[in-house]
């Protein structure tokens, strides 16, 4: 019986150490991303014509990927794919090897890829590309889990298998998601689900759990920025609203299905005009600057590009334009198409966001409620992963409110239904 407790009691120690020392690792770097890009963002503010280097900036981001490694472009990819086969090795322990396994060496993380990633997405929020943090957020984890997992490898002269490095990939990229957003369960669900929607990693919950609370409570220590949107106002629940809303969010949950393929479209369009990383980066840039200046001149504004979380806030008030959803997704792909480094999150919660917004003026429903349903629900049918964008509803908008608690829910599963069945 004490044998069985040691054995049990010794890997979940191990486990938890491991898990502490990778969250006091990732809240800080993601305390630096979030830096970098208020800076820039900071540094475009005071000097707009800084925008007009649009081209100049997603022509310097091919260069050092072409010269340090265009293999590092698909850090994401290797990311979700080391993950998965830890899955393929739990199903089918015979079918993939460990340490010693050719394929496994080729799909390390390299050292390279969070230092280019942080100094590249610098570089897209300084010239205003409309790009976002979390998914360059998410790879940093992973990759500061990889090296640590590494770390110990050569330490302690150890192998460790494909599976246990997984463990090391999910707690880092879910430590980092949560930090981000200040959201640790969010975090943690989401790094447990997002290499596979329809997989949980349940062998890494512990691990995960542990590094995303750490590393939030390492970059709220470090004063970092997160973002703080408008409590939703309450309404009465009755049969007409719930309709309402069901229909509403399935119409949205096309709208997030409409976002994936378009982003899917541009990236393909892109490569099918020319296979030069370089000219591809010139034109997709340039008509990122031409669709930048034709936005400004007809709102006067360029809140359109970076971030855009003040736009989110207005949505939460209803003083967003009605075409602000359709500037923003035009951004948004071009930016992408253009090759800049940053994520997807915060511009799929701006447009989600503004898009509920226009509903306020026409529904029985509060426009914070509206524009609440719509971020969270549209990140629910653009990741496929419900429940985790659900926590991080409860988490970003507070758990107080039960009207936000139970449509919150009611809207992310039928996003869900619709991206995945329509």
């Amino acid at each position: 019986m004490d044998h069985t407790r040691r054995n049990i009691s010794i890997p979940l120690l191990a486990w938890t150490v491991r898990a502490l020392l990778l969250g006091l690792l990732v809240g800080p770097i993601i305390s630096l991303l979030t830096f970098l890009v208020a800076k820039a963002g900071a540094i475009r503010s005071d000097y707009p014509w800084i925008l007009l280097c649009i081209p100049l900036g997603a022509l310097l981001t091919a260069l050092l990927y072409q010269k340090l490694g265009p293999y590092l472009k698909d850090g994401g990819s290797q990311v979700i794919d080391l993950i998965n086969q830890g899955i393929l090795d739990i199903a089918h322990p015979t079918s993939i090897g460990y340490e010693n396994d050719r394929d496994v060496h080729k799909q390390r993380i390299s050292t390279k890829m969070a230092p280019l990633l942080l100094f590249n997405t610098f570089i897209t929020h300084l010239v205003g590309a409309s790009g976002g943090k979390e998914g360059v957020g998410v790879q940093l984890g992973a990759s500061i889990g990889s090296y640590v997992s590494r770390l110990e490898q050569n330490i302690f002269r150890h192998p460790q298998s494909i599976q246990q490095k997984g463990i090391w990939l999910i707690s880092g990229a879910g430590a980092a998601f949560g930090a981000l957003f200040n959201a640790p369960i969010a975090g943690t669900l989401f790094g447990m689900q997002f290499s596979n929607p329809r997989v949980n990693r349940t062998d890494a919950l512990l691990p995960c759990l542990i590094a995303s609370f750490t590393a939030c409570l390492a970059s709220q220590a470090l004063h970092m920025h997160t973002l703080v949107p408008v409590r939703a106002e309450s309404f009465p629940i009755d049969l007409r609203t719930l309709l309402i809303l069901l229909v509403l969010s399935m119409m949205l949950g096309l709208a997030s299905r409409l976002f994936c393929h378009l982003i899917h479209l541009t990236k393909k369009l892109f490569s099918r005009i020319t296979p030069n990383p370089y000219k591809k980066a010139l034109l997709a840039s340039m008509l990122l600057l031409a669709a930048s200046l034709a936005i400004y001149g007809i709102t006067g504004s360029f809140a359109y590009n970076g971030l855009s979380l003040d736009l989110i806030i207005q949505a939460e008030y209803g003083t967003t334009s009605k075409l602000a959803p359709l500037f923003k997704l035009l951004l948004t792909a071009l930016t992408i198409g253009s090759g800049f480094v940053g994520g997807e999150v915060i511009p799929i919660l701006v447009i989600g966001a503004t898009t509920g917004a226009i509903f306020g003026s026409w529904l029985p429903i509060p426009v914070s409620a509206l524009s609440m349903f719509g971020a969270i629900g549209m990140l629910s049918g653009s990741t496929k992963l419900p429940l985790a964008c659900f926590v991080l509803g409860l988490e970003l908008y507070g758990f107080g409110n039960p009207t936000s608690l139970f449509f919150c829910l009611q809207y992310c599963l039928p996003f869900q239904w619709t991206a995945l069945n329509l």
